[in-house]
């Protein structure tokens, strides 16, 4: 990625792509893009706008719109791609995202199961990695991922607006020694020792004048030439005069209120330049009461917490020095947010950022150059170069992994590497039951399932993600019931065949090849399949799926008992036939050429499920009756059926 001579920090997308469920909708724009590339030898109007087409046509991501430039839609829709290195600017997809559609992602080594997250966080953790902003000279660049590892290995608890604002005002023409210094430097504002508008007036200073605000105000009268030096707006004058104009009259109504010197700041407050310079992109003040009463203490109180209107007079230019800093992140930092935490090594609960496993990655990540100076047309213009290939951890930060892996050793408490999987995936396993005792208890389930039988999703989203599809909302919520459902203990997190983010929310749902929820209890494998697809499209969309699921499992795992519970809000009569009578057939692995006797699909509704839940039942009973009543069907089928009628005919 390379600014423009004119930009003032990166984009990760861009704002005409508003959806967040990112890792689902990159994987249904790649195989379009894969055809597209088939289609046409160039990314031009026509290819572009055909793609666009055929995503209004085939996939419901976005609403038709006949108003809209399909080619301009089809060009800024997979721009995103572009940035993230899954394709190249001519959207011709890299080895990375041909191996990823194609499930043949490069397998994770010892250093990266440390991290314990899962193959497609790790992809977007390794993509990251390597992912440069390069200044618009084409050689210096630096690595807005890794300065955000940087920063959560040293700091905990970052305030989101600081983390985010921090990364953004980075340049490319920082050395690596400068980057290290500025995020050393943070420690003053995270031991609460300095403010972060002074933190960032003193690291991304707009002027060299030694004059402080404090100074500045100290004075009776506001001097013009002062206060140019501190309120800098380096495009027009014009505005500076604006800046000059609205602080005097701010500090003549803080002197004197009354109607007059508040209709006057009034009168100027509203103009585009100061909301951006003053108010964070909004209205500086609010006066909702007051335009009814035209009284100055219903002024006051809806804007008691207002620090422009505060006594300390600085704190007017540490509003404006974050305001404006605010102004050149605003737009892009909700992507560059969803965009790192598709890594799952961020935590950003609660409005603050941490990492998922400081320790660890402070282990990984201690040693990694920020910034560097090489060609931008080898980065990100030719699809051989390192960017565009599948690299591990290791290779792309040239780690020795033998001494990580002796100091991760040495950390979990381990005598053997070997070891260090079971030792990660049960921290993350406590970590998810702590999440879920915290955020999603019994009540909170048996709350959340009913909203799925009438498609309440916005409030489904607010409760759970914004960044995951309802149908990959419900497969999560229906894992953590079947957890409070459960009398015998299970690994939820092994269970679970779904990507999470760093808080431990739901991105993205399973790979196409495996089931939904796998459940290894000791004496037996339970597969939950989780659909809202309706009766009729049930017949269509889950018949081949569940039963290549079901069948492959029962052969994997033919030393157990396995059992299939197909999970839907409604259930079709035939299907609900089908999966009894295909009990009684003999079915071959798509795996392995193998066949199962007796694969055991039951069908059960949500409202079941959440009776389950509410009155406590002992789900071994169903199991068992499951187990008694599908037995009766083992061995029954006459594999030679075909041949005795050819037989009988004369074939």
């Amino acid at each position: 990625m390379k600014l423009t001579k004119t930009a003032e920090t990166f984009n990760l997308g861009d704002t005409s792509f508003r959806r967040k469920t990112l890792i689902d909708d990159y994987k249904t724009l790649l195989p379009y893009l894969q055809e597209t590339n088939l289609e046409f030898n160039e990314w031009n109007n026509t290819a572009q706008a055909e793609f666009y087409n055929k995503i209004l046509t085939e996939t419901d991501l976005f609403s038709r719109n006949t108003d809209e430039d399909f080619a301009k839609r089809g060009r800024t829709l997979t721009n995103a791609l572009v940035k993230i290195g899954l394709t190249n600017s001519q959207r011709r997809l890299s080895r990375v995202a041909n191996n990823w559609i194609n499930e043949k992602t490069l397998s994770m080594n010892n250093v990266e199961r440390a991290l314990g997250i899962d193959s497609n966080n790790l992809l977007f953790t390794r993509q990251l990695l390597k992912l440069r902003v390069y200044h618009s000279n084409k050689l210096n660049y630096f690595y807005p991922f890794r300065v955000a590892l940087g920063l959560v290995i040293k700091y905990r608890n970052i305030p989101q607006q600081d983390f985010l604002t921090l990364i953004h005002l980075i340049q490319p023409s920082f050395d690596n020694q400068q980057i290290k210094e500025i995020i050393n430097s943070y420690q003053s504002v995270n031991d609460n020792n300095e403010i972060f508008s002074d933190f960032l007036d003193r690291t991304f200073p707009e002027t060299g004048s030694r004059l402080t605000a404090d100074e500045l105000f100290s004075k009776e009268q506001l001097n013009r030439k002062e206060f140019d030096l501190l309120f800098v707006n380096r495009k027009s004058s014009e505005t500076q005069d604006l800046y000059f104009e609205f602080v005097k009259r701010l500090l003549t109504f803080k002197t004197n209120k009354n109607v007059d010197t508040l209709k006057e700041l009034l009168d100027v407050s509203s103009d585009d330049k100061l909301t951006k310079a003053f108010g964070f992109g909004k209205a500086i003040f609010t006066t909702t009461k007051f335009m009814k009463s035209k009284n100055i203490q219903d002024f006051l109180y809806e804007n008691a917490d207002n620090e422009l209107l505060s006594e300390n007079n600085k704190l007017i230019y540490n509003q404006f020095v974050l305001s404006k800093k605010d102004d050149v992140v605003r737009e892009y930092r909700d992507m560059t947010k969803r965009t790192f935490n598709l890594s799952g090594l961020l935590d950003f609960n609660m409005g603050l950022v941490n990492s998922t496993n400081q320790d660890i990655a402070s282990i990984i990540f201690s040693s990694m150059n920020f910034s560097g100076i090489e060609s931008y047309t080898d980065y990100e213009e030719n699809l051989d170069y390192l960017f565009y290939q599948e690299l591990r951890i290791t290779d792309i930060l040239d780690l020795d992994e033998s001494v990580i892996l002796e100091s991760v050793q040495k950390l979990l408490g381990i005598n053997d590497i070997s070891q260090m999987e079971s030792v990660v995936l049960t921290q993350k396993e406590n970590k998810f039951r702590r999440f879920i005792a915290e955020n999603f208890p019994r009540e909170k389930i048996m709350e959340l399932l009913p909203l799925f039988s009438v498609r309440e999703d916005e409030r489904i989203k607010t409760e759970v993600s914004e960044l995951a599809t309802i149908p990959t909302i419900y497969e999560y919520i229906v894992a953590i019931a079947w957890f409070y459902i459960s009398k015998e203990e299970f690994f939820i997190t092994k269970s679970l065949n779904l990507t999470l983010d760093g808080e431990m929310r739901p991105l993205s749902h399973a790979a196409g090849g495996v089931g939904d929820i796998v459940i290894d209890y000791e004496d037996l494998t339970l597969m939950l399949e989780v659909t809202l697809m309706n009766a009729r499209a049930q017949k269509r969309g889950e018949w081949e799926p569940v039963l290549r699921h079901a069948t492959n499992l029962t052969v994997d795992k033919f030393d157990k008992n396995v059992i299939t519970l197909f999970i839907a809000d409604e259930l079709d009569d035939n299907t609900i036939n089908i999966w009894r009578a295909v009990a009684s057939v003999p079915l071959r692995s798509s795996n392995k050429d193998e066949i199962a006797d007796l694969v055991k699909i039951f069908p059960l509704e949500n409202q079941k499920l959440l009776n389950m839940l509410k009155n406590n039942m002992d789900e071994r009973k169903l199991l068992r009756a499951i187990d008694e009543s599908y037995a009766e069907l083992a061995g029954s089928f006459d594999l030679s059926w075909r041949d005795k009628i050819f037989v009988e005919s004369n074939m």
